[in-house]
């Protein structure tokens, strides 16, 4: 006689027994909801056992994939990157494969991330379907506490355009040939003087050069120079007088560090949680609160001017603060007028400032510091540049150097190679991306795009690149890709005259591309251009030791933020 089927499963399957024995004492002590939960994240795990549960499918042959866990995908991963090397990591993802890579991470959309390589995708993205690919709450829900919700780094759609439309005017050529320069050569003489009493001081006291803080000088010359003229405000973080480097400005160093807090966010997905119960978290309120306040004295003071009729609504009527003159001494209206006619809402005015604050101060000051240390580490090209300086601003009656004009900052194409290489390098925004509104086909764009696959993606997945990553891949830029060359941004003609080589603003992406591409290029450019000219032939710097007070590595570390700072570093200066 044959054995029942519960005896077999007794007898011969003891441990499939004693599973089904566990599943009913389970059933029996917490009912059906339990054990269906447990059966569904099991099918779920098989389901997904690599990647973030409903995301899209790894099956893209052109993309390399990060191996990772059911249902986290590589979120241990990201949450334990070294903050040090979180670029290097892109680079070495880059090196695995020619087109792209994807990591699943936890977050709003599909939670897939696909981080692309080649500038000839990038294209397609920010341009050829410029409409698929948007910010996204994702990354507005990050910085909407900092810079809110509707300003031209964060917005889209109709927001993003006005911003855009608006800030377009203050970047005019008649702008720059008046304002503009104005501003900057007034910051200039300000850094010329104090650096010529550091110094001073410095030959006196001990015989030896003077040190200063130089990341920090450059983050107050860009500030100074951007609050003027787009908000006609003189933030007074720059004199003449070096005392003015002892002074913190507590804006900035709240700005920082809520760059730094941003960047995070990014890596763990849990810091809404976290925030709330850190210290960290707290320090971080206390200083969006702070950065708050700053931006909203601008913005009061403005609309209480515009009450009374005051200089900022062009009466010509002095009343005697600093504010007000600068009021007088430009010409039509900053960019701070021009939101002011669209509306008076403090909270929209207070994005327009912080958002354009961003962009107008971190970009321009960072890309100086890693200027003037790629000059620390090729020494060679200084006397290029003052070779070029003094050609083109000499004046022959008296052999001094003016300041630089905008018109002839095409006359220096040898320094502008430098500072183009510097960024191509460093680039001011190191990383960035979209989300993409619908199911597409990423078509490779350009005369470069032959051989290169097409990558499907998905609705809600989203699309990242590294700039600073791409700079070093050696099939963008060449086997030489990771070196200093300035020389790679220089034609030199027949007749043996020289100007800027231009690559695209695909291959060259440090100013975005397509309908968002930087607004701020040109000033950008000038006001670095402008400071270098001013002070290479004027003084000798060089990179402080440990006992003059240097605390920065060598080579050079770059800080964990939204933007590309480096380490606040210690320079020496001697007078020439």
């Amino acid at each position: 006689m044959s054995p029942a089927p519960a005896d077999m499963i007794r007898v011969e399957q003891p441990l499939l027994r004693a599973v089904l024995d566990n599943v009913h004492a389970l059933v029996g002590h917490t009912g059906i909801l339990l054990p269906s939960i447990l059966v569904v994240l099991a099918v779920l795990c098989l389901m997904y056992p690599d990647r973030v549960a409903f995301s899209p499918p790894r099956n893209r042959k052109e993309l390399a994939y990060l191996p990772g866990y059911p249902l986290i995908g590589n979120l241990i991963e990201m949450m334990k990157l070294d903050l040090t090397k979180q670029l290097e990591f892109h680079l070495e993802q880059f090196k695995h494969s020619p087109y792209g890579y994807q990591i699943s991470i936890p977050k709003q959309g599909t939670g897939s991330i696909i981080m692309l390589h080649r500038p000839e995708y990038i294209e397609y993205v920010q341009k050829t379907n410029f409409g698929n690919y948007i910010k996204g709450e994702n990354f507005r829900q990050r910085f909407k506490d900092f810079l809110g919700s509707t300003g031209i780094f964060v917005a889209d759609g109709h927001a993003w355009k006005t911003q855009r439309k608006m800030a377009s005017h203050i970047f005019s050529v008649y702008q720059f040939r008046t304002w503009v320069q104005t501003v900057v050569h007034h910051e200039l003489e300000s850094a010329i003087s104090l650096l010529d009493t550091l110094t001073e001081r410095a030959e006196s006291k001990t015989g030896g050069p003077a040190t200063i803080r130089l990341p920090d000088l450059f983050f107050r010359y860009t500030l100074n120079s951007f609050g003027k003229m787009a908000f006609a405000k003189d933030i007074e973080c720059l004199t003449a007088d070096p005392s003015c480097l002892d002074k913190e400005v507590k804006f900035a160093a709240a700005f920082d560090h809520v760059q730094e807090a941003i960047n995070n966010r990014f890596l763990n997905p849990f810091w809404p949680i976290l925030e709330r119960v850190t210290k960290e978290g707290r320090r971080t309120r206390r200083n969006v609160a702070a950065i708050r306040e700053f931006g909203l004295d601008i913005v009061d003071e403005r609309l209480k001017e515009r009450e009374s009729g005051g200089a900022s609504a062009g009466t010509g009527e002095k009343q005697g603060s600093s504010d007000e003159k600068l009021q007088q001494r430009k010409e039509g209206k900053d960019l701070l007028d021009l939101f002011m006619d669209l509306t008076t809402d403090r909270e929209e005015l207070l994005e327009v400032v912080l958002n354009f604050i961003i962009a107008g101060r971190d970009t321009t000051a960072s890309s100086l510091a890693w200027l003037f240390y790629e000059l620390f580490r090729h020494p060679e090209y200084v006397d290029q540049i003052r070779n070029e300086v003094r050609s083109v601003l000499r004046d022959e009656s008296d052999g001094s150097l003016k300041l630089l004009p905008y018109e002839q900052l095409k006359d220096l194409p040898f320094t502008t190679a430098v500072f183009n290489e510097t960024i191509r390098l460093h680039p001011p925004v190191p990383r960035n991306g979209k989300t993409a509104v619908k199911d597409d086909v990423i078509v490779p764009q350009g005369p470069t795009a032959a051989g290169l696959p097409p990558i499907k993606v998905y609705a809600g997945e989203q699309i990242g690149w590294c700039d600073w990553a791409i700079a070093r891949c050696t099939d963008v830029w060449g086997p030489d890709a990771a070196e200093f060359r300035p020389e790679r941004f220089l034609e030199v003609h027949q007749d043996g005259t020289k100007s800027v080589k231009n690559y695209g603003q695909w291959k060259f992406h440090v100013f975005n591309g397509g309908p968002r591409l930087c607004l701020g290029m040109t000033l950008a450019t000038y006001e670095a251009l402008a400071w270098v000219a001013a002070v290479i032939d004027r003084y000798d710097f060089g990179w402080a030791t440990e006992e003059q007070g240097q605390q920065a590595h060598w080579p050079l570390r770059y800080k964990n933020s939204v933007t590309h700072p480096s380490e606040m570093y210690t320079a020496t200066v001697v007078k020439r």
